[in-house]
């Protein structure tokens, strides 16, 4: 009767093992994205191509951006993170098989025999087999740990997407910076050159008596200017190439031979976006805070579980005797099997305080993941107005530079001429410079918004939604 009872309880205890405690997780319902900033006239509905670098048609650019994707050391770092996720994944797995260890031991005794009115005998004994444990997963608690370890490799698996995202557009940003400055710096150095035609000018006119010292001083003051502004670009150009260097795993310097100047247009096509409504789902930063919410619930079912008992079986299985010669052989062939039973019935204020913080911990993560997605949506609308402004800026740049050169070769020829003071010429010069520096910068800015607008849209053409494009190291 007694035994028929335990068997029927412990049936009851392993039909239980289908039932997992704690919520259920379900993912968050994402409603297609609607981008205002997507409508300007500066962009396009069709698709990108594979790559989003490639449209700037610039072999070196996609040469350091392919390179940054394969040796950058943030995103060795973050495959590292990957290989930790799925290593703790494989061992929750296990966790829910039984563990098998082979044993073997000897024994040396001296104690007191009972059989032989309490004489002390010595002895041997020999221990040769296999050890086995196993808890019974009845509420789920391994089964929501290997849940929770799924969810964090996922989780880690999107973070290696968003870092190569990250590193592709660092990189072509400080690409375009450094075009930028580049530009600058030959505007910089094409004013110098006017200047010194200028100050030579001045001195003549001033010997021939048609000028004055005020005239001559005054263009060496601007020569002057000029030349103090260029070492500041010129250290602007070296931490642009050192940063790209260092993005690329390189020493800095390594690149200077590449990174020679070039002429570096701004984009002046509409910019292609695709499909923006499923902007959430590119989003690598966006799937990863939605897997961390999934690990955070499973943890909740993992707290909850320690509110119920814990069912074990621990066996063995191998040879026993006193005789390490005759050890192996049928006579001391032997086994066990030992239930045990184990619940923190006393120390339920414990559990329920754990299960309290885990309940937290998931509030938490769903918040932070409505926080991502806020901020997701923002970085795209803001990256989309920034670039169709950038657009606008250019334009309206590039016909005041155009109107500064034009207002400058007139003043040049009318102070040539006598018709005109040499302070009108000054200002002219000085106008020209700036506005041919804007327009340089204007035209940098340009190209750094596109990498804005396709980094916010979740890096188009980089990678898949569920995993990196690139692998710096097998994941085993």
């Amino acid at each position: 009767m007694v035994r028929a009872a335990l068997a029927a309880a412990l049936s009851g205890l392993l039909l239980a093992g289908c039932v997992s405690v704690g919520p259920d997780y379900h993912a968050p319902a994402q409603q297609p994205v609607v981008l205002h900033g997507a409508t300007a006239p500066v962009y396009s509905a069709q698709s990108p191509v594979a790559g989003w670098w490639a449209q700037f048609d610039d072999p070196v650019l996609g040469q350091l951006v392919h390179a940054g994707l394969s040796d950058n050391l943030d995103l060795t770092l973050a495959l590292t993170r990957v290989q930790q996720a799925r290593a703790v994944f494989v061992e929750r797995r296990f966790d829910q098989a039984p563990h098998v260890t082979a044993v073997g031991s000897q024994e040396r005794y001296r104690q007191p025999d009972p059989a032989q009115d309490g004489a002390r005998v010595s002895g041997e004994r020999y221990q040769l087999g296999f050890d086995a444990g196993w808890e019974l997963d009845l509420f789920g608690r391994q089964r929501r740990a290997a849940e929770a370890a799924r969810a964090d490799l996922d989780a880690e698996w999107a973070n290696l997407v968003d870092a190569q995202v990250l590193v592709a557009a660092e990189v072509a940003r400080n690409y375009f910076e450094l075009r930028g400055t580049q530009k600058r710096i030959a505007v910089a150095e094409q004013t110098l050159l006017n200047l010194r035609d200028t100050q030579a000018l001045t001195e003549t006119r001033w010997k021939l008596g048609a000028g004055s010292e005020l005239d001559v001083q005054s263009s060496r003051a601007r020569l002057k200017a000029i030349e103090a502004d260029i070492p500041l670009l010129e250290l602007a150009l070296a931490q642009s190439r050192h940063r790209l260097a260092v993005l690329l795993g390189q020493r800095p310097g390594s690149l200077d031979a590449l990174l020679q100047p070039r002429p570096m247009p701004a984009f002046a096509r509409a910019l292609p976006l695709g499909d923006t409504s499923m902007l959430l789902q590119r989003r690598a930063d966006v799937r990863a805070a939605e897997r961390r919410l999934a690990a955070a619930t499973a943890r909740v079912g993992v707290a909850t579980a320690d509110l119920f008992p814990r069912l074990s079986l621990t066996g063995f299985v191998g040879f026993l005797g006193g005789d390490a010669g005759s050890l192996v052989n049928g006579g001391n062939k032997a086994w066990s099997l030992a239930p045990s039973l184990s619940w923190s019935a006393f120390d339920v204020g414990s559990v329920r305080a754990r299960l309290r913080a885990s309940r937290a911990q998931a509030d938490g993560a769903a918040t932070e993941y409505e926080k991502t997605v806020l901020l997701a949506l923002e970085d795209a609308e803001n990256a989309l107005a920034r670039y169709a402004r950038q657009q606008a800026r250019l334009s309206i740049v590039a016909e005041q530079a155009q109107a500064a050169r034009r207002a400058e070769a007139l003043a040049r020829v009318r102070y040539r001429e006598g018709s005109e003071d040499f302070l009108a010429l000054l200002d002219a010069q000085r106008s020209q410079l700036a506005a041919d520096d804007a327009l340089a910068a204007a035209e940098a800015g340009v190209n750094v918004s596109v990498v804005a607008v396709y980094k916010a849209l979740g890096g188009w053409g980089q990678a898949s939604p569920s995993a990196p494009s690139v692998a710096v190291v097998e994941v085993r």
